[in-house]
């Protein structure tokens, strides 16, 4: 149906669509900053509970003003690989945000005082292990709805991890990196969690790490 006009009252099986299309015009407000994180969770609940395309469309009508939806092939993911960054001067700030997609940042790149994590229904892939680093202290500060983040971190770095999680889990491992000293490196986390995840993992350097054999190779006794 065209947007603003035409019959308002849907089916269930037809207003179910325009409700994760409500959600995903929602998240997208979030991300751009034209919608506070905090009124995320009240807009969810009120399209959840909507009786028809009406009411949706005026949940939505203030972060899209064109009036009603746009359509899902104009949301598309956000999707980005930074593996051949080559580093650069340490900025102040930097800040990455990703929506409905998946956004990876790797290799050898350098790293600000400050990074500021945006994810909203998507993947963040931050890889420092070939980082170069500006300063000994690291601030994250993460805003994360419905979505996960996985931080890795040099083998040997402290991470402290302050920040709010509700519905959301974070796990830190450091088992390929038993018997690492420490470098002199510390990350602090902040920020908020919601309906999300934090990964932690500690890896060496990649030039360090062990070449894997495939089954064939081992089988045969090849070096």
């Amino acid at each position: 149906m065209a947007a603003g006009g035409g019959d308002t009252f849907c089916t269930m099986n037809e207003l179910e669509p325009l409700r994760q299309e409500a959600i995903r015009v929602l998240a997208a407000a979030v991300a751009s900053d034209q919608l506070p994180l905090e009124q995320l969770e009240t807009r969810l609940a009120l399209v959840r509970q909507a009786p028809n395309r009406a009411t949706l469309d005026a949940i939505v009508a203030d972060v899209l003003p064109t009036g009603g939806f746009l359509t899902p092939s104009r949301l598309l993911p956000v999707v980005a690989d930074h593996t051949r960054a080559g580093p650069v001067e340490p900025a102040e700030e930097l800040r990455i945000s990703t929506v409905f997609g998946s956004t990876k940042r790797a290799g050898s790149w350098t790293v600000p005082l400050r990074l500021r994590l945006k994810v909203v229904m998507g993947e963040l892939i931050l890889d420092m292990r070939d980082a170069v680093f500006g300063s000994d202290v690291l601030d994250i500060e993460l805003n994360v709805v419905l979505g996960s983040v996985v931080l890795i971190v040099p083998a040997g770095a402290q991470v402290e991890n302050d920040c709010e999680e509700r519905f959301s889990s974070s796990t830190h491992s450091i088992r390929s990196t038993r018997g690492v000293s420490p470098i002199g490196l510390l990350i602090r986390l902040g920020g908020q969690v919601r309906f999300g995840s934090i990964e932690i993992k500690e890896k060496r350097p990649t030039a360090e790490e062990p070449v894997k054999k495939g089954l064939m190779k081992l089988l045969a006794g090849d070096d």
